[in-house]
């Protein structure tokens, strides 16, 4: 994995337009073809560390053993929780009485 220093230079030396691909990827030390990609934007950005922390979505504490379903994940297990969102659609569904979730089953 090429570090953000590394690319931030590339990207600076594709600025300036005085070397080639080849020429920056020999100076720099890696191939012809990472170079081609930053130029043409294919290479995912690095978020910093700060950025990591930042993110609301960013597990909380290490993975565990779920009780519901055994899997291995960050809690709250979101696949249990997606599982009982289900269930309980389908239970409303069922008790409606008309044979499908909108009520519709015999109207023409």
């Amino acid at each position: 994995m090429v570090s953000q220093g590394v690319v931030d230079q590339i990207l600076r030396l594709l600025a300036e337009g005085q070397l080639s691909q080849r020429k920056i990827a020999l100076s720099v030390g890696v191939s012809r073809g990472t170079i081609g990609a930053i130029a043409k934007g294919h290479r995912p950005r690095i978020r910093t560390t700060e950025e990591r922390f930042a993110d609301p979505n960013r597990p909380l504490g290490p993975p565990r053993r779920c009780p519901g379903c055994g899997g291995l994940v960050y809690m709250p297990c979101l696949l249990c929780r997606v599982r009982e969102l289900k269930a309980s659609e389908h239970g409303q569904c069922q008790t409606n009485g008309a044979g499908d979730c909108n009520g519709t089953a015999g109207r023409a």
